[in-house]
């Protein structure tokens, strides 16, 4: 079977099932949320085909087979919508509509709600978006059927493999923001501030020696997170930078902070999930779970635009709260997770710098291979080592207390790792998983535990670790959360 072909038959079932339903949708809310449906259904297939059209013979078996099989499903699911209407409108046939066609076509709306989920994942297994990031039109239809997600990922993954010059350059002066409690000449690191009378967030990059090229690198991360579709993968929205090389060799990334969780509290320092579960904030299990799931699809959204973040943890993760007044017993009022930290980030295809961390609080989250004394050389990083840390902080989540905390009753503390040390410490965080059940369920244990031992299994290429990363980590995990949901709905 071609799968080419195959692609283009259900493009025209879809046309032809366009202009059958359309005698129907206005009078007929399941008829017009199959209507709705299908201009979703045929956004993917048109996906497909430019895939398997830029791919032309470099297509895997593998990835055929994957293909095929979701082909397979919304053929025989297009089909049996075709035929549940009939061809010309009577009264008698609106009756027997009434009386069994509907029902048909309700679980029918159902299928397509799967295999709609089912393609999300396919469409990041397969890297689809990077292999076909400058198809403005496609662009434009995912915008139009109101996917935000694979919208904002696609826009992110052509702004990452674009030029230099295709990227927009914005300075910002540090004399436009409004630095209340800091000199301009003793800036922390990151901070909150105000610009423009937004809220806004700095973050420090550092450059050796006024480098040129480390100059436009800052310059080039702040064009590519500039985009106001962002925050729907839980990424901000930058701004642009500001330059303050002297005395500290640095500039700060500008990135806005979305009106919602503006409005929540009245942060103190830079609000992150780290600062929370030290503070031991009251966290409803509900908002755990959300939070965790948020960061995972930030995670996996990078990965699918082509990029390794490097430095996940949960003083990367910024989370505003409102804790309510002085005393108070209630759960405080979470906000939105967002991942940050991206002065590490790039490319996944680009090279990697292969010095080990030497703060030891970091060093907790790195993958054993990417762990080392400062005269040793590490592992190229790949997408293995992001999952890895992903599941120390799930961990955290589970738990409510940091690595910092969980380490520090045992353990070096000297810069250098001892002989076993990292293989200790990677069995005390699966340990640790092991017995997450009992506090956060089966499922998100299970999550937890495959970031991290799927994640040290060798020989798993890309496309196998991004199945299984959604299979059994953010699907499991956005179960938990809709469950919730739908419990709050009744």
């Amino acid at each position: 079977m071609d799968v080419l072909s195959t692609t283009k038959d259900a493009i025209e079932l879809v046309a032809l099932l366009y202009e059958r339903y359309s005698d129907y949708k206005e009078s007929d809310k399941t008829i017009k949320s199959i209507y709705t449906r299908l201009d979703g259904v045929q956004v993917r297939l048109e996906l497909f085909e430019e895939y398997i059209f830029t791919a032309k013979s470099n297509l895997h078996f593998r990835q055929v087979r994957i293909l095929l099989k979701s082909l397979e499903n919304i053929t025989d699911i297009l089909h049996e919508l075709l035929e549940r209407l009939p061809t010309s409108i009577n009264v008698s046939k609106k009756i027997a509509w009434a009386a069994w066609g509907k029902r048909g076509v309700g679980r029918l709306l159902s299928d397509l709600a799967t295999w709609d989920e089912e393609t999300y994942r396919t469409i990041f297994t397969l890297d689809m978006l990077c292999q076909i990031r400058g198809h403005d039109s496609l662009y434009q239809r995912l915008f139009d059927t109101g996917d935000r997600s694979l919208t904002a990922t696609w826009s992110l993954s052509r702004r990452i493999h674009s030029s230099d010059d295709a990227l927009p350059i914005s300075p910002i002066s540090l004399s436009d923001i409004d630095i209340t409690y800091e000199s301009s000449t003793n800036l922390s690191d990151r901070f909150l501030s105000t610009l423009d009378s937004r809220l806004v967030y700095l973050e420090a990059h550092y450059v050796t020696n006024s480098e040129k090229s480390q100059k436009q690198a800052i310059e080039r991360i702040a064009g590519v997170f500039r985009s106001p579709d962002l925050p729907s993968m839980h990424l901000l929205s930058c701004l642009g930078f500001a330059e303050n090389y002297l005395p500290l060799e640095r500039c700060f990334l500008v990135y806005q902070i979305p009106e919602p969780d503006a409005e929540i509290g009245k942060a103190e320092g830079v609000p992150t999930l780290a600062s929370a579960l030290d503070r031991e904030v009251r966290m409803s299990l509900e908002d755990r779970f959300r939070v965790a799931t948020e960061i995972t699809m930030a995670v996996m959204e990078i990965h699918a635009a082509g990029w390794v973040h490097k430095n996940i943890r949960s003083d990367n993760i910024l989370l505003f709260i409102d804790e309510g007044k002085k005393g108070t017993k209630r759960d405080a009022r979470i906000g939105t997770a967002y991942l940050v930290g991206f002065e590490a980030a790039r490319p996944q295809v680009q090279a990697s710098d292969q010095r080990p961390e030497s703060d030891l609080v970091k060093r907790r989250y790195h993958h054993p291979e990417r762990q080392g004394g400062q005269d040793t050389m590490v592992e190229k990083f790949d997408i293995r080592y992001d999952m890895y840390s992903l599941g120390a902080v799930l961990i955290e989540i589970g738990y409510r207390k940091t690595l910092r905390r969980i380490f520090a009753a045992r353990g070096n503390q000297q810069e250098e790792p001892l002989p076993g040390e990292t293989e200790e410490n990677h069995k005390r965080l699966v340990d640790y998983g092991h017995r997450l059940g009992d506090k956060m369920g089966s499922k998100y244990a299970n999550a937890a535990l495959t970031c991290l031992t799927k994640s040290t299994q060798k020989g798993k290429t890309t496309d196998v670790l991004r199945e299984e990363f959604y299979d059994d980590v953010l699907l499991p995990l956005k179960q938990i959360f809709e469950g919730f949901k739908v419990k709050a709905s009744k």
